[in-house]
């Protein structure tokens, strides 16, 4: 019997249909006529872990189409922020977008949500929107091949496209060469299961609880000896009846269950919990739904390669990479990347656009992709040696204090330059002061700041390029830092910063800007003699002419620092790091 997809020629196989293959797949259905088929290796529904989300979800979706079908869902509650309990004394606890908040009132919002309905919400929407889905059809293999994709499929023969994009988590097939890296050199290990009874993260006493009063739920995480517990609320079907219960989980160090304690006890798992400050108050008549606990490795990972022009082929989600889960970014990331990975894809076969701008493009999101897991394993990393000083005789929060997460590279002061911790996630880690010096200076975040202060050269230092570098104008997916006054192409706000958004987010969706628009145009900064795409960027605008004239001849850098814009200042530093700017 011949198969439906043995005769065709797909413009886009996703391979995957996860939260990032299905809402790549509903993008492009609904803003192209691309034929899209999404070949998932498992039947819907399934099971998954993440199911707590950070706010851009909300936009992610809105901007999807999903976002109404996951409201008027049961599958999900609201949640406001997080608290976090690292000694026995006092949590800290935080609204999302805690700075905006405070200047507009509006409060952020995310999910907790049921991943298995979850998901198949948008895997569904997708199909509604034309994609073609192949169910319990796994991929074995990928070739490129004369131009085109072949994914072998086994049993069920072979299906070919144009464009393929992985989006099949951390262990998959790929036509890209080259290692998973590590970015961590923790190797935790998340055991978790569901319970009845408990109460609710925000009942707890205490002024330090700011979400007792409004009702709206937060995650709830707690350190203790051997790792950290989450506890989220989730209306889960059990049985076929939805119940409120809650996912409680334990991240620890695979050397634990060796050589400590059996967190796959049942009995142990809940009396190690009832001891934890804080999370013992929620637990007092807790029950277990579930008779077997689940687990998952979090190694943090990072893919060789996160797309190819040559072979056409793009990374989304787990598949790029995997960060560890503490701040609830899995989703995020795999929304995050399936809004630029249709950029990518548009671009691809908009034959208009130049061959070198659409080449251009890919490398840019390579580069951000790389970014984001540098800079969030730099701050998981100044996270855990933080909580380290309130466990100073633990062995597992000792070993996070004494080494870095992952090796400190030169790449890495590139991607930190253009990326800065984000404002959230310092107001947590610093407990509220909101300054990096309030960090430890043990950790790889303060450390990798204070190194790349140190490469900085004094103000009175003459600078200039290099005589071997070039620029060219293009287009960018992404550029440095989003400053509207730079950017002509559209000046609506953010959805974080746009208060009114968050009453109702598909109501005043017309009012904010999408997270990636048009490309635009950008100027490129280039050996002569070396990688065409190892470039520095900057969004092209009226006052380029007057830094490329100043860059052309020696200045104390003090002083052509003076009257850039933020900007100009990072394209400054991006260049020293480079190599393309020398001290004279």
């Amino acid at each position: 019997m011949s198969q439906p997809w043995a005769d065709k020629l797909y413009d886009v196989i996703v391979m995957g249909g996860g939260p990032a293959g299905a809402t790549l797949a509903a993008r492009l259905r609904r803003d192209t006529r691309l034929s899209v088929a999404i070949f998932e290796s498992e039947k819907f529904p399934r099971d998954h872990i993440g199911e707590s989300f950070v706010p851009s979800v909300v936009s992610s979706l809105q901007e999807s189409g999903a976002l109404s079908r996951v409201l008027a869902s049961k599958c999900w509650i609201k949640k406001g922020g997080g608290y976090y309990s690292w000694d026995a004394v006092r949590p800290w606890a935080t609204f999302f977008e805690h700075k905006a908040y405070e200047q507009d009132g509006f409060r952020r919002w995310a999910f907790h949500a049921n991943r298995a309905e979850f998901d198949e919400i948008l895997l569904r929407y997708a199909q509604e929107l034309g994609a073609e889905v192949f169910e319990e059809t796994p991929i074995k293999q990928v070739y490129r091949r004369d131009g085109f994709t072949e994914v072998d499929l086994g049993e069920k023969g072979s299906a070919r496209c144009k464009l393929f994009v992985n989006a099949s988590g951390r262990y998959s097939v790929t036509s890209l060469g080259g290692p998973r890296e590590f970015l961590s050199s923790y190797r935790n290990i998340a055991i978790w299961n569901y319970i009845r009874k408990g109460r609710p993260a925000q009942s707890l006493p205490g002024d330090w609880n700011i979400f007792r009063e409004s009702g709206v739920s937060p995650i709830g995480s707690f350190a203790f000896e051997d790792g950290w517990f989450w506890y989220i609320p989730i209306p889960l079907e059990v049985n076929g009846k939805r119940e409120m219960v809650h996912s409680i989980g334990l991240v620890t160090d695979p050397k634990a269950l060796k050589n400590k304690r059996d967190y796959m006890s049942a009995s142990v798992f809940m009396e190690t919990a009832r001891g934890v400050p804080f999370l013992r108050d929620l637990l007092q008549e807790a029950e277990f739904v579930h008779d077997e606990f689940r687990t998952t490795a979090n190694y943090s990972r990072i893919s060789h390669q996160m797309c190819s022009w040559e072979n056409r082929e793009i990374r989304v989600g787990d598949a790029a990479f995997f960060v560890d889960p503490l701040f609830s970014t899995g989703v995020h990331f795999a929304l995050h990347h399936t809004a630029a990975a249709a950029v990518l894809v548009k671009a691809a076969f908009d034959e208009s656009m130049p061959e070198q701008h659409r080449e251009d493009l890919w490398h840019d999101y390579d580069q951000m992709l790389r970014k984001q897991a540098h800079v969030f394993s730099l701050a998981i990393d100044q996270w855990y040696n933080e909580i380290s000083l309130a466990h100073p005789d633990s062995i597992y929060w000792g070993e996070r204090s004494a080494k870095t997460t992952f090796e400190v590279r030169n790449a890495t002061f590139h991607y930190l330059v253009n990326g800065s911790l984000d404002e959230d996630l310092l107001h947590v880690i610093s407990q509220g002061t909101d300054q990096v010096e309030a960090l430890s200076e043990a950790g790889a975040w303060r450390k990798s700041h204070a190194e790349l202060q140190r490469l900085r050269p004094a103000d009175d230092a003459l600078v200039q390029l290099q005589p071997n570098v070039r620029m060219r104008q293009s287009l960018t997916l992404e550029h440095p830092l989003a400053d509207a006054s730079e950017d002509k192409q559209d000046t609506r706000p953010q959805a974080f910063d746009h208060g009114p958004y968050w009453e109702s987010p598909e109501e005043h969706a017309h009012e904010v800007a999408p997270r990636f628009g048009r490309p635009s145009p950008c100027l490129r900064f280039y050996f002569e003699d070396g990688n065409p795409q190892d470039t520095v960027r900057i969004l092209w605008n009226r006052r380029n002419p007057a830094l490329l004239e100043r860059l052309s001849q020696p200045h104390p850098y003090g002083q052509l620092r003076e009257g850039c814009s933020l900007a100009e200042k990072v394209l400054l530093e991006q260049l020293l790091i480079k190599g393309m700017m020398r001290v004279v």
